[in-house]
Formats: structure tokens, C-alpha cells, sequence
């Protein structure tokens, strides 16, 4: 349960799902995460412990064997284009969960090794399968997809362009497809963001991004494109809010180009929301998503908001003070500078309504699914 996207969503799903409806569990590789605290109370949660004391074999085959037979498989599984075979060896018919569900969710999807134990070592009679990112531009492996889901009477996609993707790419899967969006707990989101205050220089427009500094969210064309503010002498204080592999480059990047007095990357914080409502503009820069929460949450703060186009940002269509720009760091300084003069709008109520939980309930329910 580490601070993301994918968690945050499941929180806010197990915070609205009916409970005359639905009794959720959660189940985890590890029992670990800063937001593990935040799982409400009655859910209760399990701990994949067969995965979680084999990780070492799964994530190092070659290198963490406890034998010939461990490197074996693992080669074998690779040359037949799928390591179904090896997740055999390696987890046996071993059930770490003994309870029966009416439903069972692999949440964190595409995950190959996730997705396979759903279908293969969680007693449901109905599972699905919950796509949270662009599946061509993440790793997937077509061939174990193409084993795995006929499995899953549904595959949820948090995105209308993240679906036609999946659907292109897998067409026969297509009639299991529904878009289900991200759900955003917006009385929540506002609390939290008045839990601290964010220092702020009077004359400088404040910009927020949160996310992963990593690949996906392009951290590195956030700094270019304040290079270019700079130069044009705009004044500004831009929060990078996240924690990931490219942090260091990314603070070293800054310096280097003479930004680090207004490109600030202050790591990860488990409640971003205050740098959020202190923002005058949003900006989400990243080359891949597949709904984007962040950009749900900033949203029910009013404030202009600049996005790249990828899968999901057709949320903000619409949006008077909202911008899709192309990915270029001249083209997102442009759009930043055209933002600063646009104004607040009023925000959503909510971003996700009930119609998505009467979605859920429609589809999800067993009855209808095996009709």
C-alpha cells in the first residue's frame, strides 16, 4: 500500500462501496505501505504469503535459485513466451487465502504475476481483472494476457481511450471490456488539504505537480519547460510532489540549468492535497497514464490545469481553463504562461458520482455476469 494512484483509487473505492451490498477484503503481496493505516477499519486484510516469501525466486530466478529446477523452469517458461509455467513451480497449488468470494478483483492490473494468482489460486465464482494503465506503452505480455483473461468475466479500464487501446490490441477480448473510472473521495481530498500551509513568495504563481518522478510521469520535461519560463522571466515556484527513481537526476538536472531556486522537488509526502490547494496551475506533463487520478483531484480545486494527451485526460474536456498541449517543454511553457491568466472555475462536487457504484453493482454482480 505505497502512495499512488492505483492505492489511492482502492481506498476511495472501499470507502464508497455499499456495505448492504458488498463485504470487501484486501489482499496484499506485503503488509506494507505508508498508506496501509488508511484501509478502513472493517475491511479485512490478508497477506499473499506465498508470494511474499518466494519474491526472491519470482523477481531473481537465475540468481535466487534453490536449485537446478528453479533456473530450469524459469528458461523453459521463457522460451515458450510466458512464465505461467514458472509461477507453477515456484507457488505450487498453495492457497493462502481459504475463503470463498463472491467476486475476486486482481486491482492492480496488468500484473501478470497478480492476475495469474486471481484466476489460479483465489476461490471466486466470478473474477475480473482492473486495467489502471496504458497497456501500450507499460510492460504486458501479450501472449500470458492472451491465456489469462479468457478467465476474467470482466476486465475494468479506468479510461474511455485507455478501453479503445486494450480493445486494439486485444480484440477478442473486447466484450469483457467496461470503463470503470477512478473514484475520487472529494470531501476527503479537501480535508487533507487543509492539514498544513505551503510557504509561497506573494510574487511568484504557483504550479503543482504530483506523481511518481519517474519515466512515466516526465519529471525531466517538467524541468525544461521551467528552464524556459525562466528565460522569459516569469515568475514562478513549481512543486514536483513524489518520490521515485529519477529524484536525484531530477534535483541534479535542476541545479545544473539553474532552476533549483524554483523547481522544487520535496520528495514524497503522503498527503499532497495542501500543495495542491495552494496551486494557482496544475500541470501533469506525463508520457503515460491510464485515468489519472492526480489530475481528478486537482480538478475539484478550480485551477487552470495543463496536461500532455495522454489516456485519461479527456476528463478535463470541456474544462474552460483546462489545456491538452503537446509533449515538448516549449509547448507546456506556453500553456502555463496562457494559464496564469485564466481564472478559477468552480469545481465538481464530486468527480466520480454513484452512477459508478450502480455500474459496479450492475455489472459485478453475480447473477448477471453468469446469466
Amino acid at each position: 500500500m505505497n502512495t499512488g494512484g492505483v492505492e489511492k483509487s482502492l481506498l476511495a473505492l472501499l470507502r464508497t462501496l455499499p456495505r448492504d451490498r458488498f463485504e470487501p477484503h484486501v489482499a496484499l503481496m506485503r503488509h506494507s505501505g505508508e498508506l496501509l493505516g488508511d484501509i478502513p477499519a472493517d475491511v479485512p486484510v490478508h497477506v499473499i504469503r506465498n508470494i511474499e516469501r518466494n519474491w526472491p525466486r519470482l523477481s531473481a530466478p537465475l540468481r535466487r535459485a534453490r536449485d537446478i529446477s528453479g533456473p530450469l523452469n524459469y528458461l523453459i517458461a521463457k522460451a515458450k513466451g510466458t512464465l505461467v509455467h514458472y509461477y507453477e513451480h515456484v507457488l505450487g497449488d498453495t492457497r493462502d487465502i481459504d475463503s470463498h468470494f463472491d467476486i475476486a478483483v486482481s486491482y492492480q492490473g496488468p500484473s501478470e504475476l497478480l492476475d495469474w494468482y486471481v484466476t489460479h489460486r483465489i476461490d471466486a465464482r466470478v473474477k475480473c481483472s482492473w486495467i489502471h494503465f496504458e497497456v501500450s506503452k507499460c510492460f504486458i505480455n501479450r501472449r500470458t494476457t492472451r491465456l489469462i483473461y479468457p478467465a476474467f468475466e470482466r476486465v475494468f479500464i479506468v479510461s474511455d481511450s485507455a478501453k479503445v487501446i486494450f480493445d486494439n490490441i486485444f480484440p477478442e477480448l473486447s466484450d469483457k471490456t467496461r470503463v470503470f473510472h477512478n473514484i475520487v473521495n472529494a470531501d476527503e481530498v479537501r480535508r487533507l488539504s487543509r492539514e498544513y500551509g505551503i510557504k509561497k513568495r506573494p510574487e511568484a504563481v504557483q504550479i503543482c505537480t504530483v506523481g511518481r518522478v519517474a519515466w512515466e510521469k516526465a519529471p525531466d520535461i517538467a524541468v525544461l519547460a521551467a528552464k524556459k519560463l525562466k528565460e522569459q522571466g516569469f515568475a514562478f515556484d513549481w512543486h514536483f510532489v513524489g518520490n521515485g527513481n529519477m529524484l536525484d537526476e531530477c534535483r541534479k538536472m535542476a541545479g545544473k540549468l539553474g532552476v533549483d531556486d524554483c523547481m522544487h522537488f520535496p520528495g514524497l509526502k503522503p498527503n499532497p492535497y495542501p500543495y495542491m490547494a495552494a496551486a494557482d496551475i496544475y500541470v501533469q506533463p506525463s508520457r503515460s497514464e491510464g485515468y489519472c487520478i492526480t489530475l481528478a483531484e486537482a480538478r475539484l480545486f478550480g485551477m487552470p490545469v495543463v496536461c500532455t494527451p495522454f489516456p485519461g485526460s479527456e476528463q478535463i474536456d470541456g474544462q474552460s481553463n483546462a489545456q491538452i498541449v503537446s509533449f515538448d517543454p516549449g509547448a507546456l511553457a506556453e500553456a502555463i504562461v496562457r494559464a496564469a491568466a485564466m481564472p478559477r472555475v468552480q469545481p465538481p462536487v464530486e468527480v466520480s458520482n454513484i452512477d459508478d457504484i450502480n455500474l459496479l453493482i450492475e455489472l459485478c454482480s453475480p447473477e448477471n455476469i453468469l446469466e
